[in-house]
């Protein structure tokens, strides 16, 4: 009697789970979850400025002359001390838009006020107008013999603590020099400068020392 009834619930439980109903239709989906906060679009800060203008004429003898405004930078600059006397500079800033832009670096010697290594580089952009007029400014180093090369000069530079101001000049000359190209015509890029930069102290170390 007990192997009978052990053997009837035995297949019972077989039949059980080899018989599997059907699934009911899907429910409906539920409510729409609350919205998110709304994505905000980058912005970069706005701290100093750049100013100029920039004029000359191009190959075909047409003249230009704008002017530009920048005063947005992903990043303050920076400034460091090279020695007793020299400090080192290294600045930019931007338009709005991203179009323009223009990077500084330069050093100054406090004891006789010079300035040494200058360097500026970027684009000029007057992003009020509509095309907007570029202007390439970049350092073209001199080819002696034929090619000068293009002046960059900071002048009536004024230094206090981390705030600096001054003036800029840059020319391009005109010259006709294989593998640098042509410009018929001088073109100058001037304006002016003020920034608060972060100072930085480098513990980095040369080749073997």
């Amino acid at each position: 009697m007990r192997i009978a009834a052990f053997t009837t619930t035995l297949l019972i439980s077989l039949l059980s789970l080899g018989c599997k109903g059907k699934e009911g239709p899907q429910g409906p989906p539920g409510p729409q979850g609350p919205q998110g906060p709304a994505g905000q679009d980058l912005v970069l800060p706005q701290q100093g400025f750049i100013r100029g203008e920039a004029k000359g004429k191009d190959n075909s003898g047409s003249p230009f002359d704008f002017s530009f405004s920048y005063s947005f930078a992903f990043s303050p600059g920076t400034w460091r001390s090279i020695n007793a006397t020299t400090k080192e500079f290294e600045f930019g800033r931007g338009d709005s838009l991203g179009i323009g832009y223009l990077s500084f670096s330069f050093q100054h010697n406090s004891t006789n006020n010079t300035v040494s290594n200058v360097s500026i580089e970027g684009q000029a952009a007057d992003i009020s107008t509509r095309p907007v007029p570029t202007y390439n400014v970049q350092v073209i180093p001199a080819v002696p013999g034929f090619f000068p090369g293009t002046t960059q000069q900071i002048t009536d530079l004024t230094v206090n603590g981390d705030s600096i101001s001054g003036k800029f000049l840059y020319i391009r000359p005109s010259y006709n020099v294989p593998n640098i190209g042509t410009n018929t015509h001088p073109d100058t890029v001037e304006g002016t400068f003020g920034v608060r930069l972060v100072p930085t102290r480098s513990y980095g170390r040369t080749a073997g020392q």
